[in-house]
C-alpha cells in the first residue's frame, strides 16, 4: 500500500514537472522529495518518471498513476474540509455532570476553551454530589461527568482527567490563637470546616496517616460549619473560620495564599483523582465525542 503522504507528494512533482518546484511548494527539502519518489517506484514497482537534463517527465505508466492519484487525493481533501467544517459548525447541548467541590477550580477555563472552537454549542453545567453524579449518567440525564467516585464503574467508559492534592489546612491568624502543642488526637477540638456533613475527606485524611483510632471522633465532632461552594469553603479558612481542606492546583496555594498554612506540616495530604466517565452502552453522537475527545486532549496537555 503507497503512503498518502508519498502519493501526494509524487502528485504535486508531477505537476510542477521539477523537484526543486515541488519542493517549494511542499516546505521540503530535494533530498527529501527525492527520497519519496524513490520509495513510490519501489512500492508500485513501476519506472514514474524519466529525468532529461534537469526536468523529468512522466511516464505512460506516471501520467496513469497521477491522473487517478490527483483526483483520489482531491476527493479525500474535499471530504476532510467537510469534516472539519462540520466540526466547526457543530451545535447543540452537552449536558456536563461535575463533583461539585470542582466547579470552579477549573470548569471555567474548559468552557471558555471548548466555546472557543465551537461558539454555537451549548454547556449546561450541572452541579451534583456522587451519587447524584452516577444516577444522571446512568439515566442519561447527564452526556459527561468529571468524577472522582463511581459504585459501579463497570458501566462506564473512563479515563484519567486530572489529580490534584488536598491539604488539611488553617490560617495563621486561627493557628495562633490554639495551642501550640496541637495533636491528632485534639485536633476536632478545633472549629471544622467542610463540604458536607459526612466528613469523608477527614476520615480518609486520618487513615493515610495512621490515625485510624481517631475515626469514631470525627462523628462527634460539634463546631462544624459545611459550605458546599469551593470558593466559600476558601475564603471561611482564609479568614480564619477553622480548618479545612485546601485544594492545590499546581502549588497555587503555596503562591497565593501564603498566609494559609498546613495544619500539620509533617502529615500526608489526600490526593484526589478525577476521571472523565461516560455511560459505556450510549447512542453514537458527534458533538459529545468531539467534547470527550476535546477533555481528554485537554488532560494530556495538563490542562493548559
Amino acid at each position: 500500500m503507497i503512503d498518502l503522504n508519498k502519493l501526494r507528494t509524487f502528485t504535486v512533482v508531477a505537476d510542477e514537472g521539477s523537484i526543486t518546484k515541488a519542493a517549494a511548494r511542499l516546505y521540503r527539502t530535494q533530498p527529501a522529495i527525492s527520497a519519496q519518489l524513490k520509495d513510490v517506484e519501489e512500492e508500485t514497482e513501476l519506472v514514474l518518471f524519466e529525468r532529461k537534463n534537469s526536468k523529468i517527465y512522466l511516464t505512460k505508466e506516471g501520467t496513469c498513476l497521477f491522473e487517478y492519484a490527483r483526483e483520489r487525493i482531491d476527493e479525500i481533501d474535499g471530504v476532510v474540509a467537510c469534516l472539519r467544517n462540520n466540526r466547526q459548525n457543530l451545535d447543540g447541548t452537552i449536558r456536563l455532570g461535575v463533583y461539585f467541590e470542582l466547579t470552579s477550580s477549573f470548569v471555567p477555563e474548559i468552557v471558555h476553551a471548548f466555546k472557543r472552537e465551537h461558539p454555537r454549542v451549548r454547556l449546561d453545567i450541572i452541579e451534583l454530589d456522587h451519587d447524584a453524579l452516577e444516577v444522571g449518567l446512568l439515566g442519561n440525564d447527564i452526556d459527561l461527568g468529571l468524577v472522582t467516585t463511581l459504585k459501579k464503574p463497570s458501566f462506564f467508559e473512563t479515563q484519567p482527567f486530572y489529580s490534584f492534592q488536598r491539604h488539611l489546612v488553617a490560617s495563621r491568624e486561627y493557628l495562633s490563637t490554639v495551642s501550640s502543642t496541637l495533636t491528632y488526637e485534639n485536633i476536632f477540638d478545633l472549629e471544622v470546616i467542610a463540604s458536607s456533613n459526612l466528613l469523608s475527606d477527614y476520615k480518609y485524611w486520618l487513615k493515610i496517616n495512621q490515625q485510624n483510632q481517631l475515626l469514631k471522633q470525627v462523628d462527634n465532632i460539634t463546631k462544624l460549619i459545611t459550605v458546599k461552594d469551593a470558593e466559600a469553603l476558601r475564603s471561611l479558612i482564609k479568614k480564619g473560620a477553622g480548618i479545612g481542606f485546601y485544594d492545590d492546583f499546581g502549588g497555587q496555594s503555596k503562591s497565593e495564599d501564603y498566609a494559609v498554612v498546613p495544619v500539620f506540616p509533617e502529615s500526608k495530604p489526600i490526593t484526589i483523582n478525577i476521571d472523565v466517565a461516560r455511560r459505556k452502552t450510549r447512542t453514537q453522537n458527534l458533538l459529545q465525542d468531539e467534547f470527550y475527545d476535546f477533555l481528554i486532549e485537554k488532560s494530556e496537555a495538563g490542562l493548559t
